[in-house]
């Protein structure tokens, strides 16, 4: 039997979520550091004595890319991860959810504020966390009675 309200599969929706919120924090960070960013790239080719051939704005937007997708990837895992935990837990409440999104939220944005050097892109990580919650009680419907069996078409 299929439950129709699977704290898992809406873990991986709300971390879907949070992980779109986070990538464009994380990329708007890194665009307001870009300068420091070739500086630092030149100085270490110029360290190595390098012949290496691949223009350093093609670095900056592959780094790019990749820090978004661990980015996005990281919190949809961790989305998930807190559904079944959620689920393992037999449904402890919303608001035992909230405080263990916020205790994330907190340390993702110690993080993440750190790695910008702005309080601003830190509350943003730790809003963008707290976003999680109603996602996922909206998305959970524990109002309604737990029906278990196939989904019907109406």
């Amino acid at each position: 039997m299929v439950e129709r309200t699977d704290p898992g599969s809406v873990g991986v929706v709300a971390g879907r979520v949070v992980g779109a919120l986070t990538v464009v924090l994380t990329v708007v960070g890194m665009l307001t550091q870009q300068e420091g960013f070739y500086r630092a790239v030149r100085l270490l080719l110029a360290g190595l004595e390098s012949d290496f051939d691949v223009p350093v704005w093609v670095l900056f937007w592959g780094n790019i890319a990749l820090v978004a997708t661990a980015r996005y990837a990281f919190c949809y895992v961790l989305g998930s991860l807190l559904g079944v935990a959620y689920d393992w837990l037999d449904r402890p409440g919303i608001a035992f959810l909230a405080v263990v999104v916020v205790l994330i939220g907190v340390v993702d944005a110690i993080y993440g504020g750190l790695g910008a050097r702005s309080v601003l892109v830190g509350v943003g990580y730790l809003l963008a966390w707290v976003a999680y919650v109603p996602v996922f009680a909206w998305l959970l419907e524990d109002g309604e009675p737990m029906d278990s069996g196939p989904v019907r078409l109406e």
